[in-house]
């Protein structure tokens, strides 16, 4: 890796390394924020840098979207599969009504209440 080139603080004289690619860098003595202008062979540094950053921006806002959008679909699968349980509790009877309800309020990808009460109602049907 190059090495930093040395400018000198306008505020305070003390010399201040600046990294290949920064463009601002704060003065360790005076606490001065300092901004340099890159030279031509920086700017492609800089550009890459700077294009890094919005890409890894970009990633973490698409992370924050997916992560939303599973959150809202397993609130809806949780609330449809308590109305069915709570649905189902003439037919089921009470105690696994409540069993169902409990399944279907639990966290998670599901406790498959669904396929338990669907094959409850299709033996209850039958039975009619």
């Amino acid at each position: 890796m190059a090495e930093p080139e040395t400018h000198h603080c306008p505020n305070c004289s003390a010399p201040v390394p600046v990294p290949l690619g920064e463009t601002e860098v704060l003065c360790e003595y005076c606490d001065s924020q300092l901004r340099f202008i890159p030279g031509a062979e920086e700017l492609e540094v800089v550009k890459t840098r700077e294009e890094m950053k919005l890409r890894e921006r970009i990633a973490v806002e698409q992370q924050i979207l997916r992560n939303r959008l599973h959150r809202e679909e397993m609130d809806r699968w949780r609330e449809t599969a308590a109305k069915v349980a709570i649905a189902a509790v003439p037919i089921v009877g009470r105690t696994a009504g409540r069993a169902l309800f409990a399944g279907a309020a639990r966290r998670g990808s599901g406790c498959g209440c669904l396929a338990v009460l669907a094959g409850l109602l299709a033996a209850a049907l039958a039975l009619l």
